[in-house]
């Protein structure tokens, strides 16, 4: 019983006081995190929306926002906050990432190899294998579903071997069954060309 007042009481505070420091915001993006989990929509998307009346909150606001949509599955709002983020600071591979994710599993492949090619590029300059490696694994799986076979066979060949991750729709794919499938396209291409 205590553990839910608190809760409350926190949520009426946010009426009057900002985070002043990395760890409150972190906080209340738990507490926001645990709503979403509780289906508390409603309160956990009020709680996002007064993170993006401050500038000092916003893009946290937004990404925050976009988790809880994605929770709802409601994808399309999920995609607009992560844009919105991207508007506003556009150094963080993980946000390229999963709008990428996200654009992948809402059919908008083009979109999503901008994303995670942009994820790629900003995971090599931090040096962040991470997001490098799984952007390049999504990346593949987009080439793959827009047909187009060398460069899903390029991406899966730079990834470290046995590297897999969860593809939404998908299940678990890996490097080596993209790369097969996209040599094996591209054998089937080359016979049907005529001689």
């Amino acid at each position: 019983m205590r553990r839910k007042q608190g809760r409350e009481i926190a949520c009426a505070d946010m009426n009057r006081k900002r985070p002043s420091s990395e760890n409150e915001l972190k906080t209340i993006q738990k507490m926001v995190y645990g709503l979403a989990c509780k289906s508390k929509y409603d309160e956990a998307l009020g709680i996002c929306n007064w993170l993006i009346e401050d500038k000092s909150t916003e893009v946290a606001g937004y990404r925050e926002r976009a988790a809880v949509r994605e929770h709802m599955s409601d994808i399309e709002g999920a995609i607009h906050d992560l844009q919105c983020v991207i508007a506003r600071f556009n150094e963080e591979p993980a946000d390229f990432h999963a709008l990428g994710l996200l654009l992948l599993e809402s059919g908008a492949a083009t979109l999503a190899i901008d994303a995670f090619s942009r994820a790629i590029s900003l995971g090599e300059k931090a040096d962040n294998n991470y997001y490098t490696n799984s952007s390049l694994l999504f990346r593949a799986e987009a080439h793959l579903k827009l047909a187009n076979f060398t460069e899903a066979l390029s991406d899966a060949e730079r990834l470290p071997p046995r590297y897999q991750a969860y593809l939404p729709g998908s299940g678990m794919r890996s490097g080596e069954q993209i790369s097969a499938e996209a040599s094996a396209a591209l054998a089937r291409k080359l016979k049907r060309k005529p001689l």
